[in-house]
């Protein structure tokens, strides 16, 4: 598992994390979850959708405001770039 300072990840390993958090609640291997390919070809449900964001927020130390954010985003590049622009964001209101 990839273990980075949330605050310095860069958006490929936001990617790398995403993905292995998926495969995890999916039970598959990372290797084989394309982050390209919309989560629901995976069988990604809602209750898995919402652990994700919720280990997400717990990663970056985010409130993401929209769990939507999985289905209006649906891939997971889609996904690490929306987090990486809402925790832009965040920073900049500091």
């Amino acid at each position: 598992m990839i273990v980075v300072s949330a605050r310095q990840d860069t958006r490929e390993q936001l990617c790398e994390w995403l993905t292995e958090r998926i495969a995890f609640y999916l039970d598959q291997p990372p290797e084989s979850i394309d982050p390209d390919l919309p989560l629901t070809d995976y069988g990604m449900n809602s209750i898995y959708a919402v652990s994700v964001l919720a280990d997400a927020e717990d990663h970056l130390d985010l409130k993401i405001p929209d769990l939507s954010v999985v289905w209006d985003h649906s891939t997971i590049h889609g996904i690490a770039r929306h987090l990486a622009s809402l925790r832009s964001g965040a920073e900049d209101a500091r």
